[in-house]
């Protein structure tokens, strides 16, 4: 999907909830929304000559898992070790005051350092600028024009909200998708102690 087709999609679906994140009247129209997901897994077994790695879920299902090259420290996995995998994926979207079309992505990763367990990240960024040509109060409708030359209207849920905006306002929306994996000793158990006392008779 191009990148130009992808903020169309964004502004679409987006840009008509701005008008219920409205703090005040006079506050130009912004949205935000974030979906994280979570997950946690031990290692059952450890295939050090092929570099597979078992791992069961809380619900007890297995699967086997090919550790590539790019895991580095795969010497420091021990079994009943912890990875936890956590996905996130967020949405912004502001209007600005001012500015041109623009689109940028960038990617920002991470790796362990040598000796920890192994753990890894990675985080893309695409945040892509729409200029507002044209506000038709009446209508409820503003009119976008991309970096790439497409111009498309946008109804707002809200006419209202079209007083907080002017044309040459831009329309900023960043995408953000996160991924990470990191490796953990299992937490010692908790062992208690129980004391039992003794009685003698005579």
């Amino acid at each position: 999907m191009r990148k130009s087709t992808l903020l169309a999609t964004l502004l679409m679906l987006a840009l008509p909830l701005c008008a219920r994140a409205q703090e005040s009247a006079a506050t130009k129209p912004s949205f935000t929304a974030m979906a994280k997901e979570t997950r946690k897994f031990t290692i059952t077994k450890i295939d050090k000559a092929s570099r597979v790695v078992t791992l069961k879920n809380s619900k007890g299902d297995t699967m086997s898992v090919q550790c590539g090259d790019e895991v580095k420290n795969f010497a420091q996995l021990k079994v009943n070790d912890v990875v936890t995998t956590t996905y996130t994926e967020s949405l912004s979207i502001h209007v600005e005051a001012g500015g041109e079309a623009s689109s940028s992505t960038e990617t920002m990763s991470s790796q362990a350092k040598p000796g920890e367990k192994p753990s890894a990240s990675v985080m893309d960024r695409t945040t892509m600028k729409a200029k507002i040509t044209a506000i038709d109060k009446e209508k409820g409708t503003v009119t976008l024009h991309t970096m790439s030359g497409e111009t498309f209207p946008v109804t707002a849920d809200d006419k209202s909200n079209l007083e907080n905006i002017h044309v040459g306002d831009a329309v900023v929306a960043t995408y953000t998708v996160g991924q990470a994996i990191s490796v953990s000793s299992p937490k010692p158990k908790s062992s208690t102690t129980t004391k039992t006392a003794s009685t003698k008779t005579k």
